[in-house]
This record gives C-alpha cells, structure tokens and sequence, in this order.
C-alpha cells in the first residue's frame, strides 16, 4: 500500500512528463490497432468476394475471336474454365455536359449462374435476355444519382442509343476502376463499368458471334506460368493483345500493392513510436532511481526485500504501458471505422465495414505493455544491487577530466557561464544526450520524410501533367486511322494551334530469357506536346532511330542503353523485330516505352497511321472542339488534360491532410523526448540552478544551462536526419513502386526547411513549459536539500 501511494505521488508530481511519454505511446498503439484492423477489414472483404464470386485466375485480351472456339481453351492442360466476353468503351452523353464521362460495357454470360467474374446484384434487378437495359456498377449509380428505370444515352458506332437501367452491382474483377495506366485515381463520375446481355451487345457492335476478352481459371496444381505459352501460342491467331494473372490484373494489383504497403506500415511505424517511448521512459526511471536513492535505502531498512523495490518500479513501467495500450487500442479502434470508411471511396468491396477486433486490441496491450516493463526494467534494475548502508548517502560524484572540446583553444571562452555548464552536462551523460539525439534524429527524417510525400506527390501527378503531357485534348480514336486524314481533318479547325499524331501499340519486348509487355508510343520527333523529361527535368528529345524505355521496363529487362531487344507485336507485319535501347527515362505513371513514329512505321511496316492525335487549342475553343467530335464513330475518347489535373487535386486533398495529420505527431514525439531530457535535467541541476537565481541570475539565464544542451543536441540530430531523411524516401521509393506506378525518391528543400521548423518548434515548446518551472523553483526549499 505505501509502495503504491508514493507510485501515485511520483507519477502526480511530474505528470506532465508521464502524460508527454503515454502520448508517444499511445500514438503507436493507435497507428497499430488501427492499421492493423483496416488491413484486415480489407483483407476479409477482398477473400470473401473474389471467392463467392469467383474471381479469374487469368484475363487475355485480343482483337477478335469466335465465341465457339472459347472452349477449346479449357483443352490446354492447367485450365479449368474459360469464359470469353465482349468488352468495349463507350461515351455516356446525356448525364453531365461539362464532364467526358466513360463507361466499359462487358458482355454478360448466359446462362446463370456466370461462371467466372460474376456479378454481386445490390440494387434492382440483372437487365432482361432481349431488352436495351444495363446493369451500371454501384458507384457509378450513386455518383450521378441515378434510380432504377433512369434512361441513359451511350454512343455506339456513332450512334446515340437509349437505355435503361435495371440495376446496380460490383464485380470482383473492377474493386478498383481505372480507365488505363495513366489514370491510377479511381473517378467514379468519370469512368465505370456497366453489363448488358451478350446478345444485345454483339447486336449493337456489330460483332455476331465474336469475343475480344478471355478469363480463365486454373486447375488446381497449376501456376499461371504453366499454361501462359500455351495460351498465347493459341491466342496470337485472334490478335493477342495482353495476357496477364489475377497478380497483375490492374484492379487486384492495385489492391494488393495497398495492402502490401498497410501491412508493412502497421508493422515499422508503431515499433518506431514505441521504442522512442521506451526510451523516454528507460531516462525517466532511470534518473528517477539515482533521484531517490535515499528513499530506497530507507526502504531497505524498513525491511523491504530487493525484488519488492525492484517491482515497485517497474509498476511504473506497468501503469503507463497499460494506460498507453487500452487508450491506443480505443483510439485506434475508432481510428479504423474511419479509415475503413476511407478505403470505401476508392475499392468497391461490398462487405468492407469497421470490425473490432479484440485480437490486435489485447495485442496492443502487450506489446505496450512489453515495451514499457522492458524499458523499465533496464532504468531500474541498479536498485537489485544497491544495499542500505550504501543508498543512505549520496553517490560518490565521479571526477572527471576535462573533455577534448574544452582543451581547443578559444572554444571553450566562446561559451558563458551557462554554455559551459550544458556542454559539460551533455558530454558526462553520454546515454541520455545520444537517446535524445536519437529522438531528435527521427522526430526530424519522420517529419522530412512525411512532408516530401507533398512534393513526390506534385512531381509524380501534376509535373506529369503539366511538364511531360502539355496538349489541353488527347483524342484517342476507335481504330487506327491514316495519318495524313488525321491531319487534314483537324487541321484549321476554330482555335487549334497544334496538332501531334500518336502510335501507340502494344508490344512484348524481350532480352535473353527476360520478356514483358509493354505499350509503344510513337511521337514526333520534335514533339512540343509530349515532351519527356530526365531526372533533372531537362527535356528529353525523342532519338531519330530506336527506343527510349521507361526506368521500370529497363529495370524488368536489366537492359541498359546500346542493348539489342527483341520485339513483337500483333501490329507488326513481320515478327519479331529488333531495335536498340537509345536511353532510359523516368515516368512516374505507366511503365511505357518511346520511338520516333518514324522510326515505329517502319518497325511494324503497316505505313503511317495514327491511334490517337494531341491537339493544343485555345481555352474558349474548347467546347465547340467537344461538341464536334463527341458524336464522331472514330472518336472512342475525348481527354480533357485540365480534367484529369482538377481531379488530381481534389483526390490528393485528402492523402495531404493526413500528411499534415501524422507531422503533427511527429512534433508532439519530439516535445515528449525533449521535454522528458531537459526535466530530467532540471531535476539533477536544480541545486546548482537555484544557486545561480541566489546569485543574481534571471530566470531566463539560468534556462540557458538546459536550452543550450538541448539546442546543441538538437542541432546535430537535425543534421543527422537529413541524410536518413534520404534513405527513408529511398526505402519508400523502393517498396511502394509498382508496375502502375512509380514513386520518384525526392527529398525537397521545403520539406527539410519545414521539418527543421517542426523540430525547432517541438524544442521551443518544451523549453517553454521548462522555463515555468525554472521560475517557479522554491529557491529555499531546494538549497535546503541536505547534499
């Protein structure tokens, strides 16, 4: 009972420091609970539809293919079924005039159930065998607000054609919806999926009898690897265009790649926030003991046994480990429904909704717990071998020499009284002056780190969309048209200053045993709408003869500038082909590769033609440029570059706040370590503190002996975390990049200026609430105190 009492009045008379370590903790224990349990909302929702509603284990897409001959396919040895769709973009007219809204009709099977990829029905009914009706996905349907019955205008071949729509669902295989690799941000409004009957379709496109979309399961034992040639020894008949795995289907790549990076951040983040609260509280334990030595010793006297004193402190190790993990869990229990609710904007998992998990709740309870006895114990553990007669008197002091700095000639007059104070205090307590460093150092790399996330950010999306691709319309036609009528049918139209044609095909490159596809863009050599950059944003011009290829496909390769590659494609005449690598670029989305469209004409030998055109036209002009061509049969899609910017912005408004959310952390850890270092030192100073108030000294000047060791300390740690500042973005660039996407490792100034203003700011302010208890010293009570 008296153990527990004089626990309570400890911890009351310096709570704030107690108070600023459980904040740490508590801020671990919240980021684990609460990632850890949206990671596993995610991964139950995500297993739990892909297996009731059987996802693919392969998709191929070709040009065209009998629907008859889709069976033959589960003849190759490894495939189980194989179900053959028709799949096709088309433009919605009649929903939002200022908006190019996009929808992806997919065929739907007959006869229920759908065997593969099927359709979870959530609103309404499946559209009627024979009727204009489509199934529109759910997000699409809440987006423009639509209801059952709702009419809908699509344009077909160039035609206008009404339906209805008979319902809402979600499929597995659009979790996440995006059009193509250069919009990686899902925009519901913008671009969904929508289903209507086989039978309709084929009828409206013109297409009796004909798929251009495969998926297929395996039979169990067999990899995708084990069927992949032979499937694409069948399919490269029917125009094989891409062939890829449920792994890196775009959808489930996206999600995985979010999971992958979920489960190593609830994993490395917590250990981080917990270890510095564990140091926090080994210097608090630590120098309470030296502080209480002569309590101990008494206690010694008074009979209590080694082991008793020993458990005694590590009950505050106890106390704040388990304040620290039942506040972190609640926390972050609450945290995950939001999160959770968070993730529901971008996957469309039906069964995604915030569940407690009592597992990671009593989890981080231990591991919070764990920590803090661990850490008190190595604070604590000199009390074992303390014996009464010594702990009665103080510790011997320990005379030690002068440091090195001070026998370098004029260093040491540079320092006031107070300066030489706190460098001699910082240099005789080398184990709490390297843990504040240590502190000081991720305090500061975290903050860096976070806020060049602001930065990456910009470079990846907006330099790539206003530095790389500078057209205002990119028209992507329906076929591949010739060249010289592309030009001549835009050319001279109201307001339009240039015009650049495009090729883009899709290819399989290959070096040695090492393949992967890829799409090919051919552009104009002096391209001023397409403009590829370097590392250093120098404008890269398109080489006369061979490839440029982006860092990513270089890197799937291992191919370096002069290598030989070999090509293939379906649009080549002869195949395959050879060219040589001219360069390798960064792209931040996509992973493309580049030519002269010279030099691709005369690879595939199919003469000059354009897939797509890029048109730099005056603002006004635009929508008259819309209104021409949003009916046009070659026209499958009317980019607007200032569209897909303000989307951009408006979907990173969320990703920024909580950067701004986690640097605030960020900067409270730094006031709990500096605030705990400099009590600390006030509590071992306080004598020779209030001598220097006796002598004459302003408050002010005695803080000086404390804020000049903290300052110093934060200087060097400062220092340090700009160069783990480098590594830590580096590390992210390395593990968050994908085939999608790549992340550019960018550690900008601002964001080093601004945690450097963070970390001064954490400083400030814990000298702050130091400098008040400085003035409140009771001068007589604390020189009174026996020596």
């Amino acid at each position: 009972m008296i153990l527990r009492r004089k626990m309570w009045r400890d911890i009351g008379e310096n709570k704030t420091a107690y108070i600023a370590c459980a904040i740490v903790m508590i801020i671990g224990l919240m980021t684990y609970t609460s990632m850890q349990m949206v990671k596993d909302n995610l991964f139950i929702a995500r297993d739990r539809f892909y297996e009731d509603y059987h996802l693919a284990d392969g998709f191929a897409k070709v040009k065209l293919m009998p629907y008859s001959q889709v069976k033959r396919l589960e003849g190759i040895r490894g495939i189980d079924l194989a179900q053959g769709r028709l799949v096709r973009d088309v433009r919605v007219l009649n929903l939002d005039k200022n908006k190019n809204i996009y929808l992806r009709l997919i065929s739907m099977d007959k006869p229920k159930p759908y065997p593969l990829n099927e359709i979870k029905l959530l609103e309404g009914s499946f559209p009627e065998a024979k009727g204009r009706e489509v199934l529109l996905a759910e997000k699409f349907f809440k987006a423009h607000k639509l209801s059952i019955g709702s009419p809908i205008q699509v344009l077909i071949e160039g035609k206008k054609i009404d339906f209805k729509v008979a319902g809402a669902g979600q499929s597995p295989e659009f979790v996440y919806a995006m059009r193509d690799g250069q919009n990686i941000l899902p925009d519901p409004g913008a671009f969904e999926v929508a289903y209507m009957p086989y039978d309709v379709m084929e009828s409206l496109f013109k297409q009796k009898g004909m798929i251009n979309d495969i998926s297929f399961t395996l039979e169990p034992g067999y990899k995708f690897e084990d069927v992949e040639q032979a499937l694409k020894m069948e399919l490269k008949k029917y125009g094989l265009e891409s062939l890829v795995s449920r792994k890196n289907q775009a959808s489930n790549a996206m999600l995985s790649e979010e999971l992958k990076q979920l489960e190593k951040t609830s994993r490395s983040v917590p250990i981080l926030f917990l270890t510095i609260a564990a140091i926090i509280l080994y210097i608090m334990l630590k120098r309470l003991v030296e502080s209480q030595r002569i309590q101990i010793g008494i206690l010694r006297a008074f009979g209590y046994r080694p082991g008793e004193i020993l458990a005694h402190y590590l009950s505050y190790g106890l106390m704040l480990g388990l304040a620290g993990g039942i506040l972190g869990g609640l926390l972050g229990t609450a945290l995950s429904v939001s999160m959770t609710g968070l993730y529901q904007n971008y996957y469309s998992l039906p069964d995604l909704t915030g569940r407690f998990s009592p597992r990671y709740f009593l989890s981080g309870i231990l591991l919070s717990v764990g920590f803090s006895l661990i850490a008190a114990y190595q604070g604590v553990r000199g009390v074992q071998k303390l014996q009464p007669a010594d702990a009665m008197h103080p510790s011997i002091p320990v005379f030690k020499k002068k440091s090195r700095l001070e026998q370098i000639p004029g260093f040491w007059a540079a320092f006031t009284v107070q300066g030489r104070m706190a460098i001699r205090n910082m240099l005789r307590n080398k184990g709490r002056s390297f843990f504040t460093f240590i502190g000081i150092v991720f305090t500061f790399s975290i903050m860096a780190s976070l806020l060049s996330m602001y930065s990456l950010m910009d470079i990846m999306i907006l330099d790539q969309f206003t530095k790389v691709q500078k057209y205002d319309i990119k028209t992507t036609f329906t076929r591949p048209l010739p060249l010289n009528e592309v030009i001549r049918e835009l050319e001279g139209k109201k307001g339009i200053k240039r015009i650049e044609p495009v090729i883009e095909v899709p290819v399989t490159l290959q070096k040695q045993y090492r393949k992967t596809d890829v799409i090919a863009q051919g552009l104009m050599r002096y391209s001023e709408l397409y403009t590829p950059l370097d590392k250093q944003g120098n404008r890269i011009q398109i080489p006369e003869d061979g490839m440029l290829l982006s860092e990513q496909v270089a890197g799937k390769l291992k191919a370096g500038v002069g290598d030989r590659l070999q090509v293939e494609s379906i649009w080549a005449r002869e195949s395959p082909v050879y060219v040589n690598v001219a360069g390798i670029i960064p792209q931040y989305l996509g992973s493309n590769v580049y030519m002269s469209n010279e030099a691709l004409f005369e690879l595939l030998h199919q003469g000059e033609m354009a897939t797509s055109a890029l048109v730099s036209i005056d603002k006004e002009q635009i929508p008259a440029f819309k209104e021409r061509y949003n009916t046009s049969k070659y026209v499958g899609n009317l980019e607007e570059r200032q569209q897909t910017i303000d989307l951009y912005k408006k979907l990173m408004g969320s990703s920024r706040f909580m950067i701004w959310v986690m640097a605030f952390m960020a900067i409270i850890t730094g006031f709990a370590i500096v605030y705990n270092s400099s009590i600390i030192t006030l509590s071992e100073r306080k004598r020779e503190l209030a001598s220097l108030r006796v002598l004459g000294m302003r408050p002010g000047e005695v803080l000086e002996v404390i804020s000049v060791e903290q300052w110093c300390i934060g200087i060097l740690g400062m220092l340090a975390g700009i160069p783990l500042t480098f590594a830590i973005n580096k590390g992210i660039s390395a593990s968050m990049s994908s085939d999608l996407f790549f992340l550019p490792a960018v550690t900008a100034p601002s964001a080093l200026l601004l945690a450097l203003l963070g970390t001064m700011l954490a400083i400030s302010l814990a000298q702050l609430w130091v400098a008040r208890k400085v003035a409140d010293l009771d001068l007589v009570e604390v020189l009174k105190e026996r020596e």
